[in-house]
């Protein structure tokens, strides 16, 4: 599940992923994982090994997503912008 770009640290983006994981839950569907776009995965599970399984078989889908020569545009410059400001980057 692809939850869709927030500046790091947005507290906009818990409420996607609560929403997300609430949604597959009441189709029966539950999941283990979201990826943050630009960001990354969050996993989680009941113990270590079961979460290190998710997140091998996220890191071969996205080798498989990059072996198409696909790629994701730049950053807006708003959002840039936005790093920018929050963080104190030059």
């Amino acid at each position: 599940m692809l939850i869709p770009y927030h500046r790091p640290g947005d507290p906009r983006v818990a409420d996607l992923v609560t929403a997300r994981i609430a949604d597959r839950a009441a189709s029966g569907t539950p999941i283990r994982a979201v990826l943050l776009e630009r960001l990354g995965p969050v996993v989680w599970g009941p113990d270590a090994a079961g979460v290190l399984a998710v997140l091998e078989e996220l890191e071969e889908t996205a080798r498989l997503w990059l072996a198409t020569d696909r790629r994701p545009e730049p950053l807006p410059a708003h959002a840039l912008d936005e790093l920018r400001s929050v963080f104190g980057a030059a």
